[in-house]
């Protein structure tokens, strides 16, 4: 009786983690055509047992046929340049793939105590499954396994395999994989990943030209209440070494041998993302910062932060969502056709007023900073633009009235005079640029006209406009136009 007991119980609880296993399958599967007008599901099996069950499910990325045929280049009337029939860019061509999961329901699930594990991998027809081995050997591609706790809450380690592809006298490609780490809690509003990529290596047999790039480790924490547009938290990335070289340039000459670009050398990058909202504005911002080398000259820092403030969110959202699922904004159908040029136009007409709304709230995006540090000496520029001091009657008038008379830009930059004279020599014989020696004397000449400032040993300009004015260097120009 009691192992009789035991074994309806356990029946009973891998019963209900299949149904509830399944039920997360299907509600998934009917989100992913909500986020983008590129990404459908175009079919779904999931054949369920008692342990377990497999699930078949294939993707199409790219545009939909009927979206791409109901935005087509209208016939050439009489009397109208046949020019106007556009050579348009074609749309997106679709591409399907193909998942199989194989789900093992518990609460014993693969010798695990867990609402089920999942194993997942790419299928691919007899002409698919060729290529992909000419690309990853007799490895699968993509690999991944999940495991689901009883709450909802899952866990993948996914694994893409090392991929090569040499075709001789053009062109080598060789990537050594990625491994990933994707944590989600149960509600599904918070996620973590890590992730690591090895290496990639490619070059061009024809111009010589090389891109290699070192080990890359990230890292993120991010609260998706939201969605994942106003996703928020941190995210961490660090890459070792970035490469690229063009001995012959980049293959524009007509007999190939184009003008050598310098070898750039990339190395320790860090990156930091930051997303956060408060009172119901969003913000980001984004750095890159490590060293390097261009040609001979050795770069002992450079950094880069950009970002945006004071971004309303719920009209953000409004605005992505809308552009997300329009086909015409995702290039469906014939880009730069009539037609297409017409459901741009109304999607902007209907945005509108959304975008107007966002002014009050003062939005600010910009370069904040971009700093390059060599040989001691250090050159900055940045700026920002946004809107600031919107009222209700100010919405009232046309968008470009708006930002004339609400729109804010600062700008500045500073570069040590020894920069410019060694851009000038480097230049020398070319025509482009103006011998070293007249160099100060230029610079002389702008600072007299108020163009630049002379700091020390650094050049600097800024740039200010603000209730529909604008000042160089603290003085004021006029209205632009005048």
């Amino acid at each position: 009786m009691l192992a009789a007991a035991i074994a309806l119980a356990y029946g009973g609880g891998t019963w209900l983690a299949g149904a509830k296993v399944k039920s997360s399958y299907e509600a998934a599967l009917d989100e992913v055509p909500k986020q983008t007008a590129l990404v459908r599901v175009v079919e779904r099996s999931y054949e369920r047992g008692f342990f377990g069950a497999v699930s078949t499910v294939t993707i199409e990325l790219g545009c939909a046929a009927d979206a791409a045929a109901a935005v087509q280049v209208p016939a050439v009337k009489p009397g109208e340049d046949e020019d106007e029939e556009e050579e348009a860019a074609t749309p997106f061509k679709a591409v399907r793939i193909t998942f199989r999961d194989t789900i093992r329901h518990g609460p014993l699930a693969g010798g695990t105590l867990a609402a089920a594990t999942i194993d997942s991998e790419l299928v691919f027809d007899v002409k698919g499954q060729a290529k992909a081995e000419q690309i990853f050997g007799k490895a699968k591609p993509l690999t991944a396994r999940t495991k689901v706790a009883f709450d909802g809450a899952y866990t993948t380690d996914l694994a893409v395999a090392p991929a090569s592809l040499a075709e001789e006298g053009k062109a080598r490609f060789a990537w050594q994989g990625a491994q990933a780490r994707i944590e989600m809690n149960g509600a599904r509003t918070r996620v973590h990943y890590a992730l690591t990529m090895p290496g990639l290596d490619v070059s061009d047999a024809r111009t010589g030209a090389t891109l290699k790039m070192g080990k890359l480790a990230g890292k993120a924490d991010m609260d998706k209440s939201d969605g994942w547009i106003l996703a928020t938290g941190k995210t961490e990335a660090r890459l070792d070494s970035l490469e690229f070289a063009a001995p012959k340039g980049l293959g524009g000459a007509a007999d190939g041998e184009g003008k050598a670009l310098p070898a750039v050398l990339l190395q320790n990058i860090d990156m930091l993302a930051e997303a956060t909202i408060a009172d119901g504005l969003y913000a980001s911002t984004g750095t890159v910062k490590g060293t390097g080398k261009i040609g001979e000259t050795k770069i002992d820092k450079f950094e880069m932060s950009s970002g945006g403030r004071r971004i309303h969110a719920a009209g953000y959202k409004k605005l992505a969502d809308a552009w997300m699922h329009s086909s015409a904004a995702n290039g469906c159908g014939k880009g730069g056709s009539k037609a297409s040029q017409a459901a741009m136009k109304v999607l902007f007409d209907q945005l509108a007023p959304d975008l107007k709304a966002m002014a009050k709230y003062g939005p600010e995006f910009g370069l904040d900073r971009m700093l390059v540090e060599i040989g001691g000496k250090r050159g900055e520029l940045s700026y920002t633009a946004g809107m600031a001091g919107v009222t209700d009657e100010d919405l009232q008038a046309p968008g470009m009235a708006l930002l004339m008379k609400r729109g804010v830009l600062k700008a500045s930059a500073r570069l040590p005079m020894q920069w410019l004279e060694q851009i000038a020599a480097a230049g020398a014989g070319s025509g482009q640029t103006p011998p070293p020696e007249m160099m100060a004397g230029l610079v002389e000449q702008g600072e007299e006209k108020g163009f630049v400032k002379r700091e020390g040993d650094d050049v600097t300009a800024q740039l200010e406009y603000a209730e529909g004015s604008l000042k160089l260097n603290g003085k004021p120009l006029g209205a632009p136009g005048k």
